[in-house]
């Protein structure tokens, strides 16, 4: 309850706002009014929805505005989440305002209609305020809006004796966008699901262990960092299930992120099949009114685990007991646009904040992610073994350089870039033998690129400096940064022969080759260009699921967690395409990626092949694929991460700025960077702590019509890189053409 004294509110609304806005409270409202509850506010001419930060007992503004109206009977973000916005916001840089336009649905962002409805009954004990909104409520048929209450009610404590007419039964209250009138049940909705039986089955001796060290912590309460290494097939899964029903049963909640959830549904079928019914779920696949419908549902306590993708770790989960991130090396929980946040780094933050344990599962974690258990940081537990004693796949090479060399043909010359001979035949064996195969390259299209035989000329994307891809299908070229889209044309634009043509290869293409290698076999292709439409990720691996499909080919979401007991056979076809980004977690990405996709193999009772085809069969990373060591990989890239001074031995501030004109972004970012250096000669914490590289062109120097450079800042420690870092903004002078983007902790500075 407000103190008599509180006369002001500071409010966050969504909008690139450093700072919270001060309004002054209405005195009707101020018996009601709570840190964490939606309100309408002005601003300028408009009316925004915002949520009450606190409140002040005195301002030195001499106009201070007032709240329009009180949106909620109760807080929509607890103290925790309040927290976290606000560390967001200072260790990202980014306005509080951004911060929750990010956590909030758009639908809460706007101003929804509360229904109060009467039950029916008798309640002799509603006296007073209850009975006169009861006897409002019958007036108007038995149901009102919250606004048109509130208008009806003056005086005050309206909000108060509408909890106590909840609390008896007497009200339901539901949340409504403006035009709305579905029911929270119909816009969660049904998922497609596999008919199954729960397994009984004896835990191993390791997945005891773990799971009895989690426990440990959880009786004791607190919060803790706990990482839960295990190899493909090592059954982590099932320590965090059980770990959630120990959750459940001390009466509290469990969140669970995963890389893309609508790529996962096997782990979300076992989920709901042991929390039937009481499972909320948030990923960017909602409609916004199953996205308000899952956030209210979750909000009111209706559900004791939430799974989702990289936004559910703002997810308003009341009592959070658990915080679980699986596969948490995966890139897609960096976000790149918008607000560029972690949520492996976030869901840390949250425990700390809440007092709850936190597991990172992954059978290859984040090299930081391991560096900080041998700091002590965080606690490892090792799961070392498949489950049921299965092997681990068998892991070998091709030297695509020696099969070229050797000139081998079946057909036509093209397989020799594309299916090296012991693929072939595993393959052509695998499918005799009615098994699954799994096919990974991780590049879309038929084709690379058009480029000409005679003058050179390759057609590149009008508004980026990369290479337009070839899709065969569409005969079509697309730019996979922006979209844009032309069709395929023989006649070079340069010299103008008819001699433009595909070089390199895609997905598409070894999808057409394997129908030619393996007529007969049931084929399907999975990357962004077939699963574009909605529910079509589902469909597709249901049918993998379900053995209806014999080869599957793919982009690297088909390393992502699938476990089919039908696939024994893998094939990376050109494994060494992400060795040569110039990105310094290169290594790590392909050693990640390999080991993933591998670990799709031999999850049943037959053993798992894995084969890989590289032209740099010599390179460090493929030895501890081979073994599936890990340990191993570590040692080496940690050594090199060490002499260059990178993550997890410093901190980076990725600073690019943007603009229509190739000139004025260039000058500004020279401009950016001599005022960076002079500050950071002038200040001894910056000087000693602080690394500046460039500016220079980014690797894409263009992108959507716009010129990109970057500058890259590498620190020590956080505090005097987030500084210096924050000043960049001071010194950009404004500019409506030319943008300053800052990236804390930056995975993508493609």
């Amino acid at each position: 309850m407000l103190k008599r004294e509180e006369k002001f509110a500071q409010v966050i609304i969504p909008s690139p706002l450093k700072e919270p806005l001060t309004y002054a409270i209405p005195p009707l409202m101020q018996g009601d009014l709570k840190i964490g509850m939606r309100v309408s506010v002005p601003l300028g001419q408009r009316r925004v929805t915002g949520v009450v930060m606190g409140f002040l007992t005195e301002t030195s503004l001499n106009q201070v505005r007032e709240i329009l109206a009180l949106l909620d009977e109760r807080p929509i973000l607890d103290h925790s989440l309040l927290q976290l916005i606000r560390w967001v916001s200072q260790y990202y840089l980014a306005p509080l305002g951004e911060v929750l336009t990010t956590l909030l649905p758009a639908s809460l962002r706007t101003e929804n209609q509360r229904v109060i409805y009467s039950c029916p009954g008798e309640f002799p004990q509603a006296r007073g305020l209850e009975r006169k909104i009861l006897d409002e409520l019958q007036e108007k048929g038995g149901k009102s809006t919250l606004k048109s209450l509130a208008r009806r009610i003056q005086g005050g404590g309206l909000y108060r004796a509408l909890n106590r007419l909840l609390a008896m039964g007497a009200v339901e209250a539901k949340e409504r966008t403006k035009g709305q009138r579905k029911k929270i049940a119909e816009l969660i909705g049904k998922r497609e699901s596999l008919p199954q039986e729960r397994a009984l089955f004896s835990l191993t001796a390791e997945q005891q262990q773990s799971l009895d060290l989690i426990q440990q912590r959880l009786s004791k309460g607190g919060f803790e960092t706990f990482l839960l290494y295990g190899v493909t097939g090592s059954g982590k899964t099932e320590v965090y299930l059980r770990t959630m029903e120990q959750v459940q049963k001390a009466h509290k909640r469990s969140l669970i992120l995963l890389p893309e959830i609508s790529l996962t549904p096997q782990l979300l079928d076992r989920v709901e099949e042991r929390f039937p019914g009481r499972v909320g779920v948030l990923h960017s696949a909602l409609t916004p009114s199953e996205r308000w419908a899952q956030w209210w549902h979750i909000l009111s306590g209706n559900v004791d685990v939430v799974v989702g993708a990289r936004s559910a770790i703002f997810a308003p989960v009341p009592d959070l007991g658990l915080i679980v991130v699986d596969e948490e090396h995966d890139p897609s929980y960096k976000q790149d646009d918008g607000l560029r946040y972690h949520a492996r780094d976030l869901a840390v933050v949250r425990g700390k904040l809440v007092g709850c344990p936190v597991i990172l599962g992954s059978a290859t974690p984040a090299i930081e992610s391991f560096e900080n258990c041998r700091q002590g940081r965080y606690r490892l537990i090792e799961l070392t073994e498949r489950v049921e004693q299965r092997a681990l796949p068998s892991v070998e090479l091709v030297d695509l350089r020696q099969v070229q060399k050797e000139k081998f043909k079946i057909q036509n010359s093209k397989f020799i870039t594309l299916f090296s001979p012991p693929l072939i035949e595993a393959l052509q064996q695998n499918f005799v033998r009615g098994y699954q195969s799994l096919i990974f390259l991780n590049r879309r299209g038929f084709a690379n690129f058009l480029q000409c035989r005679l003058c050179g000329f390759v057609l590149r994307c009008v508004h980026c400096s990369v290479a337009m891809t070839f899709h065969l299908k569409q005969q079509s070229v697309f730019c996979h940064h922006c979209g844009a889209r032309k069709p395929a044309r023989d006649l070079c634009p340069e010299c103008g022969n008819l001699s433009l043509s595909g070089i390199g290869f895609g997905t598409e293409q070894v999808e057409q080759e394997l129908r030619g290698l393996i007529p007969g076999a049931r084929i399907a292709r999975m990357d962004r260009d077939t699963t574009s439409k909605r529910g079509s990720q589902e469909r597709l691996i249901r049918q993998w699921e379900k053995g209806e499909i014999d080869i599957l080919v793919g982009t690297q979401m088909i390393t992502k967690g699938h476990d089919v007991t039908g696939v024994t056979l893998v094939g990376a076809i050109l494994a060494d395409l992400s060795l040569n980004l110039p990105d310094f977690r290169a290594v790590e990405r392909t050693f990640q990626l390999l080991s993933q996709v591998a670990g799709r193999a031999g999850r049943g009772k037959e053993a798992g092949r894995v084969i890989i085809q590289t032209y740099a069969p010599d390179h460090y990373a493929f030895p501890n694929i081979i073994t599936h060591d890990y340990k191993a990989f570590f040692a080496s890239e940690i050594e090199f991460r060490r002499d260059l001074n990178y993550p997890p031995f410093s901190r980076l501030a990725h600073l690019r700025l943007e603009g229509p004109r190739a000139q004025e972004v260039e000058a500004k970012a020279r401009m950016v960077g001599e005022e960076l250096r002079a500050r950071r000669q002038r200040e001894p914490k910056f000087q000693e702590q602080i690394e500046i590289l460039g500016p220079a062109p980014s690797p894409i120097e263009k992108l959507r019509s716009r010129y990109r450079w970057q500058i890259l800042l590498k620190g020590k420690k956080s505090r005097p890189l987030l500084e210096l870092a924050s000043q960049a903004r001071e010194i950009l002078p404004g500019s409506r053409s030319t943008r300053l983007y800052i990236d804390v902790d930056p995975y993508n500075m493609l």
